[in-house]
């Protein structure tokens, strides 16, 4: 298997709104994080308690000039109302002076264990050499999750 898709967490979401309280913050600028992982990863988005560094995601980091193991802040965060849909979006991520592949990334929360949010695919493997790794986010943002019936 690989990456196919991107998508959130299931029970990341079921635990923030059951007697769990997991209590992510998605407008945090401190907590969020986006490592990047290459090809080998296959996202499981059933996963019990999916996390940074656990399950699927112990492994397949991308390595290399530039990129520090864990990934990178994430900052600009917010959340708005779009159409009945809850719309997640962050500033775009650079990492500059950086040699690495990376097919996607993990985007987490280092205050409540690591817990996995989502994941996004870019479709296919992308590279720097010397370069920078540049992600620009869609226009209508990262994620949106339908809340209409």
């Amino acid at each position: 298997m690989a990456w196919t898709a991107s998508g959130f967490f299931v029970a990341t979401h079921i635990d923030q709104w059951d007697d769990t309280a997991l209590s992510v913050d998605l407008t945090s600028e401190v907590d969020l994080k986006a490592a990047f992982y290459g090809s080998s990863v296959t996202p499981d988005f059933g996963a019990a308690a999916p996390a940074y560094n656990a399950g699927v995601w112990a492994s397949g980091q991308s390595s290399g000039a530039g990129y520090t193991a864990g990934g990178i802040a994430v900052t600009g965060t917010t959340l708005a109302i779009a159409s009945g849909s809850m719309k997640f979006d962050a500033d775009n991520f650079s990492i500059p002076n950086s040699t690495i592949t990376a097919e996607g990334y993990l985007l987490y929360d280092d205050s409540t264990q690591d817990r996995a949010v989502l994941a996004v695919w870019f479709g296919g493997p992308e590279s720097t050499q010397d370069g920078t790794f540049l992600v620009t986010h869609d226009a209508a943002g990262i994620a949106a999750l339908d809340l209409t019936p």
